[in-house]
């Protein structure tokens, strides 16, 4: 259950005032009650809610390695976890506090930005998962309900939306490419479906554990945008495995910190993710069969949506990427 000041600023916003009105007031609040914290809380979350309804989001900065053409480049990233209401029907979020309760779907939503350099010019790739806290459409809690993607560089830009429904999956794509062009299909929704997008929640177990150590599940998965885009694919689902497995101690941004390594493989890619053992377990590090990688910084949890001011440009050196 959402704790009593989450429920009384969501009362305290839903008031006929303008957005921008409510933003600076809400603003305002939670600086004077020392919400606008850069530091972790120490205490362990006893459920979901108890750490995810404080009205904050979770920002964990990455120094990371991506290839792409053929070479390794260097760049950051930034997961941005963070809980929010979308309607069942349109997969849209609930920005109004209208939608009807049966229409209200809550998810921990992950934006996941990158951003590097080839050569000349730059890639900006945005990632966002809406994942389902509850259990939907017949599956288990923490399965998405929508998956969009953009990159952006200087030769033009790419959207990609999945939509997945009880047996199939809404695909549209808009890319500059003429072999690409304009799609809008559906793909089947095989058993033991996975959407590898997803993974960088599900892996950290927030409501509970979803894998024991040592064990190994076969699935089929469909490939992250990312890799679809690099690769120019097309959307399929593709044979593949998840492994949980005992992880060494790495240094985090509160020191050592036992782990979880968690190992899966899409056709003939391979990908391992360090998760903490302990709530809410962070995502420490990762690498990939193609040379990539991905180290933490820095995690802060903020109401980052608030902090768009120019005097808000500090919380980016806190986090460790380029302002």
């Amino acid at each position: 259950m959402k704790s009593f000041f989450s429920r009384s600023v969501g009362r305290f916003l839903s008031v006929g005032l303008k957005r921008s009105t409510k933003m600076r007031m809400m603003k305002h609040v939670l600086t004077c009650i020392g919400i606008l914290s850069v530091s972790l809380s120490p205490v362990a979350a006893q459920d979901f809610w108890s750490w995810w309804g404080d009205g904050k989001g979770e920002l964990s900065s990455y120094k990371v390695v991506v290839s792409r053409y053929g070479e390794l480049r260097e760049g950051y990233s930034v997961l941005v976890f963070v809980t929010e209401d979308i309607s069942r029907t349109t997969r849209i979020k609930d920005d109004s506090g209208t939608l009807p309760p049966a229409d209200r779907a809550p998810v921990l939503k992950l934006n996941r930005a990158v951003k590097f350099t080839t050569g000349i010019y730059d890639y900006s790739i945005l990632t966002s998962t809406f994942s389902s806290v509850n259990s939907e459409l017949d599956r288990k809690p923490f399965e998405p309900l929508k998956i969009s993607f953009s990159a952006q560089e200087w030769c033009g830009h790419v959207f990609q939306m999945l939509i997945p429904q009880r047996d199939q999956v809404e695909f549209t794509l808009h890319s500059y490419f003429q072999g690409e062009g304009d799609q809008k299909r559906t793909i089947k929704l095989p058993p033991n479906a996975a959407f590898e997008d997803n993974l960088p929640i599900w892996i950290r177990e927030l409501n509970g554990e979803v894998l024991a150590a040592g064990r190994r599940r076969e699935l089929q998965f469909l490939p992250s945008a990312w890799f679809l885009r690099a690769a120019h694919k097309p959307a399929d689902f593709q044979s593949g495995w998840i492994m949980k497995e005992e992880g060494e101690a790495l240094k985090g941004t509160n020191g050592s910190a036992p782990t979880w390594r968690w190992t899966w493989q899409v056709g003939n890619r391979k990908e391992t993710y360090w998760v903490e053992k302990a709530y809410p377990r962070r995502i420490i590090k990762w690498n990939s069969s193609d040379g990539g990688k991905g180290e933490i910084i820095k995690t802060l949890r903020l109401p980052y949506w608030q902090l768009h001011g120019n005097d808000d440009l500090p919380y980016r050196e806190q986090l460790g990427v380029p302002k």
